[in-house]
């Protein structure tokens, strides 16, 4: 080897050594930068997972202001945000009222109207469709009610009025507005109605079903788990309905009857035999009332468990165990209350939640809880209804006595005349001996009156006087319970010198 050869072999081994360094050092570059890349990205993804973001059926979309708020250590929503976000029309105000209250309000979108106050122990949801040919997940929606069919749904927490906006407890928020929730700490995710319909169907369809109820009550029933179906399909409409479980296609209800129509406040269906009575079965499929004999039937009250019914022309009332609390044999059951403006009217079907106004052939009486006639059914109507202009120092129209009075009364009214029917101890206190029972309010405060003999008379000392006021403004019983017998009102006051009551056979008075 000569020394030429010698130094370029030593080029040639330093020249492959520095690239080699430089492949090295390029790797090296590439690695740290790629490890720089993932970092930076890495930091991104955790920036990005701590950031808060809200999210409609997938997709994201910016998160209102004020959306929601911590109070008394509990997630509350903006219900006019939640509204918004979900294409409801926010109202403020008392729903079917003409005011601006701020603490109320009503939210409208093309199937229904949910109606809150601040501080109420219940919301109310009324069934309007609006317009026609309307469709969720291309499902033709009809009603199975008449528009403004309404259902109350019971809170035991109320909605909050703050900063001028109401907020409701998180938890019923999908029921509100037939919604579901995934609320995590920064994502929050809400799936409306038609993108659970779109999802449901295709469980639905695998199952073999072809054919879903379209009335709009029923499909909030997806919103729990089960879907009404039916035994048709597109071309062949069905003859049969029934209940399925979309967890595992389970038939809660065999798909063997003429209509089935869903309750939402109670979880509840009510089914239509081929004969066309109606029951009642609860959503686990157990029998609440059997179809029996009554051809309609429908909720008076949750909490104490009765029910309309009615059979031809006439009604009744059952309990949840199908026990006839009231006889189907009655022109109609509740009161038309629309005359009487009163806070304490919340339910036309049981007045104070303790009596069941009954009409029969133009003649009312009240009913107790426990089916006992305890005011006989011979009056010609509930409440005085004033002639005069409603305006402040006017009188105004009254059918309850409220109990800032002295007692939890009813106004029923016989041969013109006016009384007062106490619904705690179930008797006519007051007999029908008064031309008037009515209220005036001046400066915000409300007084109640009775006339006798062109006499006028402040109800509330009138009470006292006889000894008949038995509880606080509360509505509570006071502890010592007032002897209110026909013989201490005769000895203590002479407008109410005899307790009238009227025989069921003949249309006079008796006196005791």
């Amino acid at each position: 080897m000569n020394l030429e050869e010698s130094d370029s072999y030593k080029d040639q081994i330093e020249k492959n050594t520095r690239n080699r360094r430089s492949v090295m050092l390029s790797i090296v570059l590439c690695a740290f930068l790629m490890a720089f890349l993932f970092i930076i990205i890495m930091i991104l993804k955790y920036q990005d997972s701590i950031t808060e973001k809200l999210f409609l059926d997938g997709k994201q979309i910016a998160i209102p202001q004020d959306f929601y708020r911590d109070i008394d250590g509990e997630t509350y929503i903006n219900l006019r945000n939640m509204a918004s976000i979900l294409g409801y029309n926010y109202t403020k105000g008392v729903y079917g009222e003409y005011n601006e209250n701020e603490d109320s309000a009503y939210m409208q979108n093309d199937f229904e109207i949910l109606a809150v106050t601040a501080e109420n122990e219940s919301y109310s949801k009324y069934v309007e469709v609006i317009g026609k040919d309307l469709m969720i997940s291309e499902i033709p929606v009809t009603l199975k009610s008449e528009n403004g069919y309404s259902e109350i749904f019971k809170i035991e927490k109320t909605v909050k009025f703050v900063d001028g906006n109401l907020y409701a407890p998180l938890e019923y928020v999908p029921e509100m507005f037939n919604v579901q929730i995934d609320w995590q700490e920064f994502r929050k995710r809400v799936y409306s109605l038609e993108n659970i319909m779109t999802e449901a169907k295709k469980r639905i369809v695998k199952m073999g079903y072809g054919e879903i109820s379209g009335y709009y009550e029923n499909l909030r029933a997806i919103l729990y788990g089960y879907a009404i179906v039916g035994n048709g399909n597109a071309e062949n409409p069905s003859t049969a309905y029934g209940v399925i479980s979309l967890s595992d296609g389970k038939e809660i209800i065999s798909i063997k009857y003429d209509d089935i129509k869903f309750i939402q406040n109670v979880k509840e269906f009510y089914i239509t035999a081929a004969n066309g009575t109606v029951g009642i079965l609860g959503s686990d499929g157990s029998t609440i009332i059997n179809p029996s004999e009554f051809e309609e039937i429908s909720l008076m009250d949750e909490e104490k468990e009765l029910y309309l019914v009615k059979k031809g022309e006439e009604y009744g009332v059952l309990n949840r165990n199908g026990k006839v609390i009231i006889y189907a044999e009655n022109d109609e059951i509740g009161y038309d209350t629309s005359k009487f403006d009163s806070d304490l009217i919340d339910n036309s079907y049981i007045l104070y939640g303790k009596v069941i106004p009954v009409e029969k052939s133009g003649k009312y009486g009240l009913y107790n809880l426990d089916g006992e006639l305890k005011l006989k059914l011979n009056y010609d109507g509930l409440g005085y209804i004033s002639t005069e202009s409603k305006s402040s120092g006017n009188e105004e129209s009254t059918l309850l006595i409220p109990p800032s009075v002295g007692i939890c009364g009813v106004v029923v009214n016989w041969n013109d005349l006016y009384g007062i029917f106490d619904v705690n101890t179930e008797e006519l206190v007051l007999p029908c001996s008064y031309s008037k029972i009515y209220s005036i309010t001046r400066s915000g405060k409300t007084t109640y009156y009775v006339e006798f003999n062109g006499e006028r008379m402040e109800l509330e000392q009138l009470l006292v006087d006889a000894k008949l006021n038995n509880v606080d403004e509360t509505g509570r019983l006071l502890s010592e319970r007032r002897n209110n017998s026909a013989e201490q009102n005769s000895s203590t006051n002479t407008t109410v010198t005899n307790t009238n009551t009227v025989d069921d056979t003949k249309n006079t008075v008796e006196l005791n």
